[in-house]
C-alpha cells in the first residue's frame, strides 16, 4: 500500500528507489549551540526514514535526530550540539533510508536483538553530508 502526499501539484511522488535528497543546509545560530537544518526531499509515495546526526572535526558525534516515517518532503529541524563551547569545523550528515522489518525478520524462529533486525531491514536510497563552521 502506497501513502501518496501532494505537496506541489506540479510534481509526482515517486517510488522508493528515486527519492533523493533535493537540499541540505546547516546555519549555526548565534548562541553555537543550536543549529538550524533544512532537509528538502523529492516529494515520496511511501515515507521515508531519516537519519541526521552532527560530528566534532574529531569525528565524535554531538548531536542526533531520528524521523520515523516523515510525513512531508520539506523539513527545518534545530538540533542542540552536546559539547561546553562549540567551535570550529562539523560535519552534518543525513541517511535517508526504508525499512522492511517484516522481510528481515528470521523465518527459524530465531531471536535476534531489534537492533539487528532493524539493521539488516535498513535500505538507504540517498545520503548526503556538509560541512559547517561555529564561530
Amino acid at each position: 500500500m502506497s501513502d501518496i502526499f501532494f505537496t506541489e501539484s506540479s510534481e509526482v511522488p515517486v517510488p522508493p528507489a528515486e527519492l533523493r535528497i533535493r537540499a541540505l543546509d546547516a546555519t549555526p545560530r548565534p548562541d553555537g549551540v543550536r543549529i538550524d537544518v533544512h532537509l528538502e526531499l523529492t516529494p515520496f509515495q511511501q515515507r521515508p526514514n531519516i537519519e541526521v546526526a552532527i560530528s566534532n572535526a574529531a569525528g565524535r558525534e554531538v548531536a542526533a535526530l531520528s524521523v520515523v516515517e516523515a510525513i512531508d518532503p520539506k523539513m527545518d529541524f534545530t538540533m542542540h550540539v552536546r559539547e561546553a563551547k562549540p567551535a570550529g569545523s562539523y560535519t552534518l550528515a543525513v541517511h535517508v533510508f526504508y525499512s522492511d522489518v517484516e522481510d528481515s525478520a528470521p523465518a527459524n524462529g530465531g531471536q535476534p536483538s531489534a537492533a539487528e533486525i532493524l539493521k539488516k531491514a535498513r535500505q538507504v536510497v540517498d545520503q548526503r553530508q556538509m560541512d559547517f563552521e561555529i564561530d
